[in-house]
């Protein structure tokens, strides 16, 4: 694999970047889980079944670029070793998505049964995050193919979920800062 004997020093420093970017969702589930657990009514398991799905994505996250990272560190290996890694990589990165569609269904339904006259957070954020959860599940089809819209690389299995979950990061971000400070102002008027 000539891509990482000419750039390894690249891969090595996005992936040292995408562990760094990755270290930033434990503490958005962090933030999150508060959020959540402020809903009155619902059941404590959801908060909880957030932080897990939450913890675990953000490792299946950091794990992929230390594969990554591992692969480049010693570019002059046989090449069938060096697939073989490459394969388990991007398979890492796309399909591990299941704690992140629960993540998401978990985030839904704690909005969906926040029935206070202001909610935490908007309703139609619940919708988003349900979306959100069925745009990872092309990812599944990953095993079956090598080339095409369902590989690693496709437009599918790759580029929807990538998108998907970046949109995602912006939005719950927007949502988290907007609810933050409304809890603040209630707990200086209170």
């Amino acid at each position: 694999m000539a891509q990482y004997q000419q750039n390894a020093n690249g891969i090595r420093t996005g992936m040292v970047l995408m562990m760094i970017s990755g270290m930033f969702i434990m503490p958005m589930v962090g933030v999150i889980s508060a959020q959540l657990k402020r809903i009155k009514g619902i059941t404590p398991a959801l908060t909880y079944a957030q932080v897990s799905a939450g913890t675990a994505g953000s490792v299946l996250f950091i794990i992929p670029a230390v594969l990554f990272l591992v692969t480049a560190y010693r570019p002059d290996r046989p090449p069938e070793l060096t697939f073989l890694m490459n394969d388990l990589c991007w398979i890492m990165v796309v399909l591990p998505w299941p704690p992140a569609f629960i993540q998401n269904i978990v985030i839904a339904t704690a909005i969906i049964h926040d029935e206070s006259p202001q909610p935490i957070f908007p309703r139609w954020v619940a919708f988003f995050n349900i979306w959100v959860a069925i745009g990872f599940l092309p990812g599944s089809l990953l095993p079956f193919f090598k080339k095409g819209p369902l590989a690693w690389n496709g437009i599918f299995a790759f580029w929807l979920a990538g998108t998907v979950f970046f949109v995602w990061f912006i939005v719950v971000t927007v949502m988290l800062l907007k609810a933050i400070n409304r809890q603040e102002q209630e707990a200086t008027l209170s």
